[in-house]
This record gives structure tokens, C-alpha cells and sequence, in this order.
């Protein structure tokens, strides 16, 4: 990790592979970004102290998980709410009471939830493909060639994981 070109490789190589990885954690996109960024950064300041690292991407993978669990554990409960306020436009005049807003919170904290649950009963692989599908919103075969899987397999695994998500909360209504 010693020169700026072989770090700035490492850096195209990881950094979409890093930010899906941290969506597992979080959907807080702008933390993720973040701590991406902060790792980067650090590596880049003590990269002549790296040289004990035999495989980036565990190292990599290991310091965005842990960089991401200190920064919710500090946010607790405040990270559900954080996101949503980030994400929600304001506008000068706000038509909708207190109470249709408190609502609007809560279905989209519902919702989240029951994305959360959906996604508890897939499988690992079935988890990539869905996220990588769904929330990066990545082609079919840009998810084959990021698994280095062949785009049958990729569909599916998908069509596998819709069935498995339909019968299970199909049931619940």
C-alpha cells in the first residue's frame, strides 16, 4: 500500500464493494460514506505502517465494520430518526399537522423494520443480490460481475429470494 497509484487502485477496487458491505449495517448512506472515507484517509496517513497487512479487503472490510458499529453505537436509537430527517425535504411551509408528520415517521420506520425482517430470512447470497439489486439498484449483470457469478445464477437466486420473502409474509396478513 506504499504508492499513490496502487492506493488509488485499492481505492476503485474496494470503495463500491465497502459502501454495499456497510448498507448491511446501516441505511444510513452518508455514514457509510463517511466512514469509507475516514478509513481511506487513515490508511493514507499511516500507510508506511501498513505493511503488516497481508489481504486488503479483510483489513478493509474488518476496519469499515468496526469504524460503523462505534458510529451507531454513539447515534443509538438517533440514527433511525437522523436518516429520515436527512432524507425528507422541507419546504418553507409545511401543509401536514404535527400528526400527519408523526405518521409519516412512523410508516417509514415501519417499513424499514419490515425490510430489515425481510431480509433476516435470506440467505447470505440471497442478501447481497437483493441489496445489490434493490437498494444499489444495480443491473443483473453488474451483480454477476461483482459476485463473479453467472448472470443465470444471479436471476435465480433473486427469483429464489422474492419466493422465499413472498411465502413467508404472504402468511402474516
Amino acid at each position: 500500500m506504499g504508492d499513490d497509484k496502487s492506493f488509488d487502485r485499492l481505492y476503485e477496487k474496494f470503495v463500491r464493494i465497502l459502501f454495499a458491505y456497510g448498507l448491511q449495517f446501516t441505511y444510513n448512506r452518508e455514514l457509510v460514506k463517511d466512514c469509507i472515507q475516514d478509513i481511506f484517509l487513515q490508511m493514507l496517513e499511516t500507510r508506511t505502517q501498513l505493511h503488516h497487512v497481508k489481504n486488503a479487503a479483510v483489513f478493509l472490510h474488518v476496519s469499515l465494520k468496526n469504524r460503523l458499529l462505534n458510529a451507531l453505537n454513539k447515534e443509538n436509537l438517533q440514527i433511525k430518526y437522523a436518516d429520515y430527517i436527512r432524507t425528507t425535504e422541507f419546504s418553507a411551509i409545511n401543509e401536514n399537522t404535527a400528526e400527519q408528520d408523526l405518521e409519516a415517521l412512523e410508516e417509514d420506520l415501519y417499513n424499514r423494520n419490515r425490510i430489515e425482517d425481510m431480509m433476516k430470512i435470506l440467505t447470505p447470497q440471497q442478501k447481497k443480490v437483493v441489496h445489490y439489486r434493490y437498494i444499489e439498484d444495480l443491473s443483473l449483470e453488474e451483480i454477476s460481475n461483482l459476485l463473479n457469478i453467472n448472470y443465470q445464477s444471479v436471476q435465480n437466486i433473486l427469483q429464489r429470494a422474492i419466493k422465499t420473502i413472498k411465502k413467508h409474509f404472504s402468511s402474516e396478513k
